[in-house]
């Protein structure tokens, strides 16, 4: 009885100190993290699901363990993502972010000029690429990209790499790439486990994902590259729009 007396007083306090708001420890890490007053940090583990703080400290402390973290200071978001346990920043992780979760906040300078948030493609479909300069699969699809880009005026289009300016901006002049180049994107890389390329991702106009091609590799005339890429996008345009639908009518999305 007095064992049980005694883990009772001890869940009552850790659930006491719980709805008291973060421990110490936490507001030290947050604060840290330059966010502002109100921040909104998002934890995952390495395979890309959810943790609190206090799940995310303890394995952290466990073994060889590091994360990434991309963020937008304007906004006051993050999102940090624990690395496997000897694992090092742009080494490949599992892709972890599919249909209706929110993209990552983040904040990359632009060949265009300029840092660009997530926020700033808010409104309107976008359709992002993540790319390398000596990936080959990432060449090929340029041309298509390009076009499709100058044929839906109505949508963002962001290319992304985790290499620098330099490398980036040869890219473009090489094999005449149409798209708005973000380039320093490893964390943003790392976050979403992005280890494939190229690596197509599909955002709602709110900034959550509609869909994902991991790998995509067009083959085939470039009239069918095109029409397989405009097939794909609107497909993903019809389920997004119809799970909306749904949910404005309060009619649960199918699984």
């Amino acid at each position: 009885m007095r064992r049980t007396a005694l883990l009772i007083s001890l869940l009552w306090m850790a659930t006491a100190t719980h709805a008291a708001g973060p421990s110490q420890d936490e507001q030290h890490f947050v604060a840290s993290l330059h966010l502002g007053a109100a921040p909104q940090i998002r934890y995952l583990d390495a395979t890309g699901k959810p943790l609190d703080y206090t799940a995310f400290a303890q394995q952290l402390s466990q073994g060889r363990r590091h994360y990434s973290i991309t963020r937008d200071i304007h906004a006051g978001m993050a999102v940090l993502r624990l690395r496997p346990p000897g694992a090092h920043a742009g080494e490949p992780g599992r892709f972890a972010f599919g249909r209706g979760d929110d993209f990552p906040p983040f904040e990359l300078p632009s060949l265009q000029g300029g840092m660009q948030r997530l926020g700033d493609f808010h409104g309107r479909y976008t359709l992002v690429s993540f790319f390398f300069a000596e990936c080959a699969p990432c060449i090929a699809e340029v041309p298509t990209l390009n076009e499709y880009a100058r044929e839906h005026g109505d949508m963002n289009f962001v290319a992304i790499t985790y290499e620098d300016a330099t490398t980036a901006r040869e890219f473009v002049k090489q094999h005449g790439s149409t798209w708005n180049v973000l380039y320093d994107g490893q964390a943003l890389t790392d976050t979403l486990g992005v280890g494939i390329f190229p690596t197509l991702m599909l955002l709602d106009p709110s900034g959550h994902v509609a869909g994902a091609a991991v790998g995509t590799a067009m083959q085939d005339a470039p009239a069918k590259r095109l029409a397989d890429l405009g097939g794909w996008i609107e497909q993903w345009k019809n389920v997004a729009s119809s799970e909306q639908t749904r949910s404005l009518h309060g009619t649960p999305a199918r699984q």
